[in-house]
């Protein structure tokens, strides 16, 4: 059927695109009447390897830079003459910019809000920066204060993406000294930090205030990156309350890896594999192991109202106060079936593996308690601690037996994010949700502005799923079994590079699935403990 439109309407449909140009000037200007600001995000992509002059047809018809400023010259370690401004006027993306104002850039503090005319200025790459220049103070008017954003990043994502991040506010977070510090060794100088995710170089002018302290173990910097001539990146804080102490990440005994879906039935043949830090008599220094489990059922039957002390169907904890391990070595939590791959395997751990072993009920009906002390009895069903699919789940290793709402895990990870406001409700009285700590993929604090200094302040995210705390695992799934299958047989290899002398984690640990062979045939050998130990992907702990 042909559709036709009444002639009136067809005319207004012209009228109104053709009025969307303004005599065809600036017809990708994403909007109708150019608006006299632009956004930083789309100023930054007018240079492409050459000086550009811009104006009103480049600018797509504005001519301001609506910003607010974050640099500050007082302690002089930004590079000099540098206005540095940020906006988030487009799709809410913090981008940064810097400005060439010569010796006037030192009048402007962080916060001040500014509206800047650009028009006339040159956007160029200066000393490696992307900068504009050729705009002098009476350019720029003042428009109060301002609230600072700050974009929290990795390392690895500052340096795959630079140019989203160059001049702007940016914490990297959990970072430390890589080597570790000399004794006597101070800030001053290029030196290499490391978040987890790569290194990169931190610039402190031996002139300023705080060039001479020690760097903290573990801190979170806040500061602006700049490119450099040779393309390279290098950080800047901007004064001392821009590097912030943030404790210790120090693990002694960390999770490698684990089986949640053992061939056959579970029930009696899930494991944990972990490695230890340093030397560790479970009997002088006992740890514990608690699991949870969120399926609806769970969430239903148990609100979460003591975190990993909850209890019920929601979590279950067993003690591990007998034993020892050595420095560098695995160590297994594990029941009484102990085979590397479930009931139906041939192959079992062999006799000297460190194997810490408790018992797990499989009968039909049964339920699991764990060795308890937790708020309420553990109700845990006969297929084992691990679930298979669906809503998040995940395992803590806490020191010591004694297990409340307010204790902090030593070593924490998740699988999967289902179960929303059943595994994280900030407006419950306490807090609903499980804590995490500080490791390679958590941070109990993470930093934010202050609206009247704007100076950075800690802030608690103690909870998996809170701001910044997502990261998570999905069900082990490979090529052969592309969607969570049960009795796969599919081995958690959890694989990082731990630092011992640093006490933290130099590459985070990435989930490598590692399918478990229980027979040698189809061209492949029965899996052995080797294809859990010596993997190229497991953990490897370094000094």
């Amino acid at each position: 059927m042909k559709h036709i439109l009444p002639f009136p309407i067809v005319a207004l449909a012209i009228l109104f695109f053709t009025g969307c140009k303004k005599n065809g000037a600036y017809g990708n200007y994403p909007g109708g009447d150019p608006a006299e600001v632009i956004g930083i995000l789309d100023v930054r992509p007018i240079y492409k390897g050459q000086d550009v002059t811009l104006t009103k047809d480049n600018l797509y018809g504005a001519s301001k830079l609506a910003a607010v400023v974050i640099s500050d010259h007082t302690e002089k370690n930004l590079p000099e003459g540098l206005l540095v401004i940020q906006d988030n006027r487009r799709l809410n993306m913090l981008r940064g910019i810097s400005i060439d104002l010569g010796a006037a850039a030192a009048k402007y503090h962080p916060g001040d809000s500014v509206l800047v005319d650009i028009t006339g200025g040159t956007l160029t790459r200066k000393n490696g920066i992307l900068t504009i220049t050729g705009i002098d103070e009476s350019r720029i008017t003042s428009a109060g204060k301002g609230i600072v954003g700050i974009n929290a990043i990795n390392v690895s994502q500052l340096k795959s993406n630079p140019n989203d991040y160059e001049s702007s506010l940016t914490i990297l977070n959990k970072s430390s000294f890589n080597p570790a510090p000399k004794e006597g060794e101070v800030l001053s100088g290029t030196k290499l930090i490391n978040d987890g995710f790569g290194n990169i170089s931190l610039y402190t002018a031996p002139g300023t205030s705080y060039a001479n302290d020690e760097p903290f173990g573990l801190a979170a910097y806040v500061g602006i990156p700049f490119r450099s001539t040779n393309d390279s990146i290098q950080f800047r804080t901007r004064e001392k309350d821009d590097i912030i102490n943030m404790g210790s990440s120090a693990q002694d005994l960390i999770i490698s890896g684990f089986l949640g879906d053992p061939r056959g039935g579970d029930g009696g043949y899930e494991y944990v594999q972990l490695i230890a830090t340093k030397d560790i008599d479970f009997a002088i220094t006992p740890f514990s192991i608690v699991f949870c489990g969120n399926a609806g059922t769970a969430i239903t039957a148990t609100p979460l109202n003591a975190g990993w002390a909850t209890g019920g169907q929601r979590t279950i904890k067993w003690n591990i106060n007998s034993g020892s391990v050595q420095k560098g070595k695995f160590f297994y939590f594990g029941f009484q079936g102990k085979k590397l791959n479930g009931s139906g395997g041939t192959v079992s751990f062999p006799a000297e593996t460190n194997w810490y072993q408790k018992t797990y009920n499989s009968a039909s009906g049964a339920t699991n308690a764990g060795d308890g002390g937790l708020v309420r009895p553990s109700a845990f069903g006969n297929s084992g601690p691990w679930a298979n699919s669906g809503n998040a789940c995940g395992v803590a290793i806490f020191k010591g037996t004694t297990i409340t709402e307010t204790s902090v895990p030593h070593d924490v990870l998740f699988v999967a994010t289902g179960g929303t406001t059943g595994i994280y409700d900030p407006n419950k009285t306490p807090i609903l949700g499980y804590r995490i700590c500080n490791n390679d993929w958590y941070s109990m604090y993470s930093i934010s502005i202050d609206p009247v200094t704007f100076k950075p302040q800690i802030v608690p995210y103690l909870y998996y799923r809170s701001q910044g705390n997502t990261t998570n695992m999905p069900y082990a799934v490979n090529e052969k079994y592309p969607t969570a299958a049960t009795d796969a047989g599919l081995f958690n290899m959890m694989g990082g590079v731990y630092n011992i002398t640093l006490g933290k984690w130099t590459t985070a640990r990435k989930q490598v699935v590692v399918e478990l062979y229980q027979k040698t045939e189809d061209g492949h050998n029965a899996a052995t403990v080797d294809d859990i130990e010596k993997n190229d992907a497991v953990t490897k702990l370094v000094e």
